[in-house]
């Protein structure tokens, strides 16, 4: 025995039992389905137009648009077309909402996105603001109107550099050659010096001269045995090495000055 279906939404009370129909239905009143044989001649199609059978004005007005309708209307035909049974999602259909802000859907609105079997929501989202088409108008008017949407690119530079107050170098192809050469050499510096307080014990190896350093080491703690006796041998001088090290800062810190220049 086959169960009889109907789409996602509708009352089943406003579709006739079929085994009723076939005089078949052992449910009675319990049957949630209508055992009312004149609610099929009362019932619209599905696809909402009249038929043939209503008048020439209804069916006018099935093939409007939402162009001229006010919220109230649109919820209306939003809820009447009951959606798509399909859906299997809470997201709204951007196809569906991209026709109502385009003034383009209507009873025979059919979604691009395979129609009732489009998986996203048919159903204006919570807070949606319908505009009618007056509104829409309105709005384009006050745009056109605006200057700033005629402002050039040129113009709004040359508004902006009015503004500038100060000591200023004006911007030319000379001085703007001139600070990118002085900005590449600093950020050159800035990276030298990063890269060397950065090297690795391998870069010094690979780096060469530490055999001489080796050498100096080893003469410099046979001097210190001799002069301070043994055990003293790998005492380093930290406060020479301290000195050196601030030194070298200082350098790179001057430097970095110097190439800085009047333009940053």
């Amino acid at each position: 025995m086959q169960v009889q279906k109907i789409p996602f939404g509708v009352d089943p009370k406003s579709v006739v039992c079929v085994f009723f129909k076939q005089g078949t239905c052992e449910k009675g009143k319990k049957c949630k389905f209508s055992h009312d044989l004149s609610i099929e001649r009362k019932t619209e199609k599905r696809s909402l137009y009249d038929n043939g059978e209503g008048s020439s004005g209804a069916a006018n007005e099935k093939q409007e648009t939402s162009e001229n309708w006010d919220e109230a209307k649109l919820r209306e035909v939003v809820l009447s077309k009951h959606g798509n049974p399909k859906t299997t999602t809470d997201i709204v259909c951007r196809y569906f909402i991209k026709a109502i802000e385009d003034g383009k859907y209507g009873w025979f609105w059919v979604c691009p996105n395979g129609g009732d079997q489009c998986k996203y929501r048919h159903v204006l989202p919570p807070g949606f603001v319908v505009k009618t088409s007056a509104q829409r108008l309105a709005e384009k008017e006050e745009l056109e109107k605006n200057p700033n949407r005629t402002l050039t690119l040129e113009d709004f530079l040359e508004t902006e550099r009015h503004k500038l107050t100060g000591t200023l170098t004006p911007v030319t192809e000379e001085t703007f050659k001139k600070w990118k050469t002085e900005r590449l050499s600093k950020k050159a510096a800035e990276e030298e010096l990063r890269r060397k307080k950065e090297e690795t014990g391998r870069e010094l190896f690979e780096k060469g001269g530490w055999e001489d350093d080796d050498s100096e080491a080893e003469s410099s703690s046979e001097e210190e045995v001799e002069g301070k006796g043994k055990g003293r041998a790998d005492v380093w001088d930290i406060e020479q090495l301290r000195k050196e090290t601030e030194a070298m800062e200082e350098e790179a810190e001057a430097e970095r000055i110097r190439l800085g220049g009047a333009l940053d």
